[in-house]
């Protein structure tokens, strides 16, 4: 197929006809099985496409064969202009050496070879269609099986006919063959005869390219043929199968490439002879009526660039600007290559005198087929393809995974990299931002190459003759360990570092985490196996763990490490523990190996009627560790290709490809815990604060939830609902399921929560709550005079609680000072005690914010908590004044007056006088006026003068001696002001009884 075109002629004849048909992989049935979870597809990836060779184009219309991603077999397809392309239907299936050229299109008419029996081999009509009318034409094509006489093949189209080679028997019954020219309406017409087989190499409606063979030499002969005329020249006998290097067939020329030399006839005049072109290159294959077109290889990017030029050499060689392999010439002599493009899977683009055409219509998307995906591989939530798509040249394909409140989600694949040198084979592993690619293939060497995240080759390939002999277990990156089965290295684990090609054994079993091996060595002779680190870099070796059985293979993520076995060499059983721990936990493995992943473990299970195999996980962290089935593993296309399914061994996602090429992903992992914010308790009394109780939770998917309130064993209230958005905010008002107020007291709460997705447990947490309707409240008391506690200026302050339920209080306080001009102003409550269980303190000890002043009085204020997160008001003050010593200067003595220390005093010294009309005068700025003095035996008695008035008179008489008393109390008025006070001596009641001793005076301010 395409009837004009250049090819490479350096193949078989019946090679050279073959059409590059995508394949399908195809396999047994695969699916989900019955579980919830979370998961998304990828569609089937579309970027096969017939390679260029495989194109016939004719003018804006582009046709070609293709298989569909619904049907096995292959259809026609045609476009115009870069228009949406039709489907023509499907055509003929062949198993025939050369194969039936099945859709073309010339001068515009497409033909598309088909059969009425869709198992048939051969066309048996060909459908003709004029693009411009639409008109349409059946031409009958007599195939037979058989190949007796009267036999045809249909062989190519010739514009708006066709070219049927038939099968017949001489005068003197030689099998032999002719090749006609068949038009609708028409008569068939004979171009040759006389031989055995004939091959369609080119054709358009003018004229085409046949090779000719007869036996018994069955040798090569090259025609070309005038349909008009019916005149025939030979271009080429080959003497071998292996025809020309090269054979040009554009609109107006014929001819044949031998090394840098073209031989060409005129098609208008082919019996004029031929003559001789000098080729710019060795290497030139394509050539239009204008341009010549090759390949020449690149040692920067290790491809083939594609150069073209100008026919008769106006225009020097240019580079096209990449690398392409495919690349024909229509019957309208324009040149047509296959490209990838980042924005497109696949195109067929025309050039122009050698350039890529920019005009509308001139680039035709192909609807590619099923891709050939041999491998799937993840990593960090990342989804590696790799897709050879039955092309030299194919791409690794990448997707990012991510899980949220709407479920799983895939990103459109993006391309990592374009590779060369042979298709993908079943290995591809992905880690550390890097992908592991085997390339190649007999009779190539294979080569392990890896790949970096913008595509860029890194270190050094591992390359073997055989890649049947080498199996890659395991890769991080930058090492991969290798079981090589050559007889050089007997089986044994191989450590490839790709950074400098270097190899090395390790011991079998071995496994790459961290930048480290891991391996396991016995203790001496004893029984027991230590778990060896030995990192890469350094070469240092720790102990990571010890067992006492004999380890499997080993699997390391984290600090978790997975002993495949644990026992003999038939143990099915293996061994899961972590580093530093010595809690271990037995993993079965009869159906299949576990797989160790980042906080999950992946295991595998067979039904006892089934041989399907279960992939599950079960989460090593998290909310639920309860085994989840995920899928069912799909099988092999065949025993050699890959399986069609990946684990991530680095974030919880698994994945899985059908029959028709969809990629499955599925969230292994569980719900994260959630995050709570649930008020200890709330006060339904209809004070519009904390009226009702509103935890929250918050949680990073869709779920349904159920809180429960009980009283001891009695369930009093339930909520239930729903949260798209992953936040639950219930809320109860303190009321029973009947609507009546619930009592105060403690309440137990238990919040159920599962993901509406999964159907996974992602929350069951529970707690207390408290509900008081009382607003807590809290008295405090202290001294009237701190002399009734102490003789020093410490204060003890006592409180207690009021109502039920208070956990805490804070203690504030206050003072009047007096201010620069003089007036006394009560100053901002402040903090001494927060949030407190202590009942009591002494202001003034340790921990004070001050150190008390005499003459200043302190207001001690007390607020409660209560276990219900409520906070009372400041409860009234508890008052106490700083005795002013009797040695204050602010005391002024008249008299006779006497200092005596006394250790019971307040301060430690008292004054005492016994002289009549002695005194003592001072000022009085407050509200109230208190008299501290010592009562004794031999007491006397002094009066109290205020602002010139005497307003008491005071006995300080007593049996035995009391120090500290407060012996007269005065309230002065509801403010401060200024009062003149004096304390007289006046005359004993017997000469016994005239002592006075005055302590310390207060006023209250």
């Amino acid at each position: 197929m395409p009837p004009l075109r250049r090819r490479f002629l350096a193949v078989p004849a019946a090679a050279l006809t073959a059409l590059a048909v995508t394949q399908a992989v195809t396999a047994g049935p695969a699916g989900a099985v019955t579980a919830a979870d979370v998961s998304t597809t990828l569609a089937a990836r579309t970027t096969s496409v017939p390679a260029a060779g495989d194109i016939s184009g004719s003018g804006q219309a582009v046709v070609w064969r293709q298989k569909t991603s619904a049907d096995a077999l292959a259809h026609g397809w045609l476009a115009v202009s870069g228009g949406t392309p039709q489907d023509l239907g499907r055509l003929a299936d062949t198993d025939e050496t050369v194969t039936v050229h099945a859709v073309s299109v010339q001068d515009g008419v497409v033909a598309a070879a088909t059969s009425t029996d869709p198992n048939g081999a051969l066309a048996d009509h060909v459908t003709l269609r004029d693009l411009d009318s639409g008109a349409e034409d059946v031409l009958p094509v007599a195939y037979d099986s058989s190949g007796a006489a009267g036999d045809e093949r249909y062989r190519a189209q010739a514009g708006d006919g066709i070219l049927v080679q038939q099968s017949y028997q001489d005068d003197t019954s030689a099998y032999l063959v002719r090749l006609l020219l068949r038009t609708p309406g028409g008569e068939d017409r004979t171009l040759l005869s006389g031989d055995e087989q004939y091959e369609v190499l080119a054709s358009d409606a003018h004229g085409a390219l046949v090779l000719r063979r007869t036996a018994p030499g069955w040798d090569h002969r090259i025609v070309y043929v005038d349909f008009a005329t019916g005149a025939t020249v030979t271009v080429a006998e080959p003497t071998t199968d292996e025809l020309p290097q090269g054979l040009e067939f554009t609109p107006g020329h014929v001819g044949v490439v031998d090394g840098a030399t073209l031989t060409e006839w005129q098609r208008s005049a082919p019996g004029d002879g031929p003559s001789k072109v000098t080729l710019p290159s060795a290497d030139a294959r394509w050539i239009s009526d204008d341009t010549l077109a090759w390949y020449r290889w690149s040692a920067a990017d290790g491809a083939d660039e594609l150069f073209a030029m100008a026919r008769d050499g106006s225009a020097p060689a240019t580079d096209l600007g990449g690398t392409a392999t495919d690349l024909s010439v229509g019957d309208d002599g324009r040149m047509r290559l296959a490209l990838y493009r980042d924005d497109v899977d696949a195109a067929i683009q025309t050039l122009t005198d050698g350039r890529i055409s920019t005009a509308a219509g001139d680039a035709t998307t192909i609807p590619a087929g099923p891709a050939r995906l041999d491998a799937l591989a993840l990593s960090g939530g990342a989804l590696y393809t790799a897709d050879d798509s039955s092309r030299r040249q194919g791409v690794l394909l990448r997707s990012n995974l991510s899980a949220g409140p709407a479920g799983a989600s895939a990103s459109t694949p993006s391309r990592v990299l374009a590779y060369t040198g042979g298709l993908v084979h079943q290995t591809l592993a992905a880690a550390g931002g890097r992908v592991l690619v085997e390339q190649g293939g007999a009779p190539e060497p294979s080569h392990f190459q890896v790949y970096d995240a913008d595509g860029k080759l890194v270190g050094t390939p591992l390359n073997y003759d055989d890649a049947s002999v080498v199996n890659v277990m395991d890769f991080d990156g930058e090492h991969a360990l290798v079981s090589d089965k050559t007889t050089t290295y007997q089986g044994t684990l191989l450590l490839y570092t790709f950074a400098d090609g270097h190899t090395q054994r390790v011991p079998s079993g071995s496994a790459l985490y961290g930048g480290a091996l891991y391996s396991s060595v016995r203790n001496g002779t004893t029984s027991t196996w230590s778990i060896r680190r030995t990192d890469l870099t350094t070469g240092t070796v720790t102990t990571a763990a010890t067992v006492n059985c004999l380890p499997g293979g080993l699997q390391v993520r984290g600090s978790r490490i997975l002993l495949t076995t644990c026992g003999t060499a038939a143990s099915t059983t293996g061994l899961l523990l972590q580093a530093g721990s010595s809690a271990t936990t037995t993993v079965d493995s009869p159906v299949r190996t576990p797989i160790l992943g980042t906080d999950v473990l992946y295991t595998f299970t067979k039904s006892s009627d089934s041989t399907a195999v279960t992939l599950n996980a079960r989460s090593l962290t998290g909310t639920s560790t309860d085994t989840q089935p995920l899928f069912t593993l799909p099988d092999k296309a065949d025993t050699g290709a890959a399986d069609r399914w990946a684990v991530d061994r680095d974030a919880p996602w698994a994945a899985w490809m059908d029959d028709t090429g969809i990629t499955h992903v599925v969230w292994a992992g569980v719900p994260a815990a959630a995050s709570s914010a649930a008020p200890a308790g709330f006060s339904p009394n209809g004070d519009g604060k904390t009226d009702t109780w509103a935890p929250t939770w918050t949680y990073d998917r869709p779920v349904s939830w159920t809180l429960t309130l009980k009283s001891g064993t009695t369930q009093v209230r339930s909520l239930t609902g729903t949260s798209t958005a992953g936040k639950v905010a219930p809320v109860w008002n303190g009321t029973t399921r009947t609507g009546s107020a619930a009592a105060e007291g403690a309440y137990t709460w238990t919040l159920t929560a599962r993901d509406t997705v999964t159907g996974r447990t992602a929350a069951d947490i529970t707690g207390k709550v408290t509900l008081r309707r009382t607003v807590p409240a809290a008295t405090v008391t202290s001294p009237t005079v701190a002399s009734s506690a102490a003789t020093t200026a410490s204060v003890p302050v006592r409180w207690s609680a009021q109502t039920a339920g208070v956990k805490s209080y804070d203690i504030g306080w206050r003072v009047a000072t007096r201010n620069s001009a003089g007036v006394w102003k009560l100053g901002s409550l402040q903090t001494w005690r927060t949030a407190t269980t202590a009942t009591s303190a002494v202001f003034g000890k340790a921990g004070s914010p001050v150190k008390p002043v005499a003459g200043l009085t302190y207001r001690f204020y007390v607020r409660a908590h209560d276990d219900a997160g409520q906070t009372g008001a400041w409860s009234r003050a508890a008052t106490t004044g700083i005795p002013v010593d009797d040695r204050a200067t602010a005391l002024r003595y008249t008299g006779t007056w006497k200092s005596v220390a006394a250790t019971s005093a307040w301060s430690g010294t008292e004054r005492v006088s016994a002289t009549k009309g002695a005194y003592v005068s001072f000022t009085a700025d407050g509200t109230q006026l208190r008299v501290l003095a010592t009562r004794k035996s031999d007491g006397g008695r002094f009066a109290v003068v205020v602002d010139g008035k005497t307003v008491g008179t005071v006995n300080t008489y007593a049996a035995g001696t009391a120090y500290r008393q407060v012996v007269f109390t005065r309230t002065l008025g509801t403010t401060i002001k200024t009062h003149k006070v004096q304390l007289r001596v006046l005359s004993g009641s017997t000469s016994a009884r005239s002592t006075v001793t005055l302590d310390a005076v207060m006023v209250t301010r």
